[in-house]
Order: structure tokens, then C-alpha cells, then sequence
């Protein structure tokens, strides 16, 4: 492979050279912060995650062997955006999950702000957490970092599944087992 002419930024950051790390800063972190608040983070997660994403760089930047391929920010984008959704996952995710159960249905009009209402959508949102708690390992692993917004194929990866089709057939299995249990606690 060839090196790509940002390699320059890894050789400076080899050197010491810590102006290098203030142009990286400039050009790249405003991206990295739109990028994370946009994805549930404030903008202090982004400085946080965009800090981190540094660090690895310099690290890998030590590596005598280690040789850029591609754009600088590109792979500083990569990092930092695994970064993240490192982050999000060790967050508990049920609660985006759920979040993300009670807008579907009250864009279908269900959920009304009488005081009943809300009592019953409290105890249906109760049910909802406790079957999504009787849920597989992997069922819930896998609606919650669909529920991030994680590409299908990137979870194929993570969960070790072999394609996206088997993504979306788990999905869909799951998402009806969590409708099975919800409906058996209801009846």
C-alpha cells in the first residue's frame, strides 16, 4: 500500500512535534463534535472521545511500522466514532431503547396527557423494561445497538453474525419475541 501525504502528520507526531497535534486539533475536532452531539453526546463527551482519539493516534504514530494509508481525519474520524459507541454501550442502553418504544408510540397517537394515560403508560412502560429484561443476551445486545443508530453491518461485526440478512432476521426474531412477552404480561 501506498502512504497517503497526510503520513507527514504521523512522522511529526513521531518527532515530537507538537504544533502537528494543534493543526489536527483545529481541522478536525470541530467534525468530531458535531458528529458526537448528533449521536446522543454533548459536546463535552465529544471533547472527551476527540481527546482519546488523540492519544490512540499518538500511539499508533509511535509504531516505526505503522504506515497512513488514508486521509488523517478519516482515520482519526474512525477511532473517535468507535470511541463513542464504545462509550454508548457501556451506558445502559435499555433506557434509549425504551425512549425510542415510547416516541414510536406516541407518534401513533397512543399515549394522551390525561392523568390515567400517563398511569397506564408507566405500567406498560414497566412491562416493556421487564420483558426486554427476559430477553436473550444477544436479543437485547442487538436491539440496543440497532437502537444507537449502529450500521447493521458494523453489528454483524461486533455480535460475530455473518451478514446483515442475519441482522435483520435476528432482529425482526427478537423483536417479536419482546412482543410475545410484553403481550403474555398484559393478558
Amino acid at each position: 500500500m501506498e502512504q497517503h501525504p497526510d503520513h507527514k502528520h504521523i512522522l511529526a507526531l513521531r518527532q515530537g512535534d507538537f504544533s502537528t497535534l494543534d493543526h489536527i486539533y483545529r481541522e478536525h475536532a470541530p467534525t468530531i463534535t458535531q458528529w458526537v452531539v448528533r449521536n446522543s453526546g454533548s459536546v463535552s463527551d465529544a471533547q472527551d472521545v476527540f481527546q482519546e482519539g488523540i492519544i490512540a493516534l499518538h500511539q499508533k504514530a509511535q509504531d516505526p511500522t505503522f504506515l497512513l494509508t488514508c486521509p488523517l481525519g478519516a482515520l482519526l474520524f474512525q477511532i473517535c466514532r468507535n470511541k463513542w459507541f464504545s462509550q454508548l454501550r457501556k451506558k445502559n442502553r435499555e433506557t434509549e431503547v425504551r425512549n425510542a418504544e415510547a416516541e414510536r408510540y406516541e407518534s401513533e397517537g397512543i399515549v394522551q396527557n390525561t392523568l390515567e394515560q400517563i398511569e397506564e403508560e408507566e405500567i406498560r412502560q414497566r412491562k416493556l423494561d421487564q420483558a426486554f429484561g427476559q430477553l436473550s443476551e444477544l436479543c437485547q445486545q442487538l436491539l440496543q445497538l440497532l437502537a444507537s443508530g449502529m450500521a447493521s453491518a458494523e453489528v454483524a461485526e461486533q455480535l460475530g453474525m455473518n451478514n446483515t440478512n442475519t441482522v435483520y432476521r435476528r432482529k425482526n426474531a427478537c423483536a417479536e419475541r419482546w412482543r410475545n412477552l410484553f403481550n403474555a404480561q398484559t393478558a
